[in-house]
């Protein structure tokens, strides 16, 4: 399933660029977001024109059981592999899910896009496509996974928006 996502950011795209890769800002979206349990930044390499990151996200379960069985929160889970092009001003994803028997299952990837927007916005556009892969018999579920995944991913960066403002109102700019 594809998926297509718009935002305004209050920021120029030179704010948001740093604002994003800025060691700070993983500690305050996860005070700030609500969604999330933990956010852990678990490597950053920056070569001047590319930063390339890995971060593990850990969202509030969704789900809190299966019958009569309670759905581990680290099910949820899972590591951001990205390339941001700051040249292109464009980021490559791969979200892989931290629980072996999902990541087998869950295919994430994408791209984003920062735009200047006018008037000191910067528009952010995601790209990208969510795939289950089930077997046949499962296959007509697969559907309503992905849509309740990209719903819940969705939650993630809207929820996202009003923090990364923040930051750069609150920190960047201070």
């Amino acid at each position: 399933m594809k998926f297509e996502k718009r935002q305004r950011i209050q920021g120029s795209v030179e704010e948001v660029e740093k604002a994003m890769f800025d060691d700070r800002y993983l500690g305050y979206l996860l005070e700030h977001h609500g969604v999330l349990l933990d956010v852990k930044l678990l490597e950053k390499q920056d070569d001047g024109a590319t930063v390339r990151r890995r971060v593990r996200y850990l969202p509030r379960p969704v789900i809190r059981s299966i019958g009569p069985k309670e759905v581990p929160a680290e099910w949820f889970g899972f590591v951001e592999t990205s390339s941001y092009d700051k040249h292109r001003k464009e980021l490559t994803f791969s979200n892989v899910p931290t629980s072996s028997k999902i990541s087998s299952l869950l295919v994430n990837t994408g791209t984003l896009r920062l735009r200047d927007a006018g008037g000191g916005q910067t528009e952010r556009t995601m790209e990208g496509e969510i795939t289950l892969k089930l077997p046949f018999l499962l296959k007509p579920l697969a559907f309503i996974g992905e849509k309740i995944i990209q719903h819940e991913g969705l939650k993630i960066l809207e929820n996202e928006v009003p923090v990364l403002n923040r930051f750069i109102s609150e920190v960047m700019r201070a």
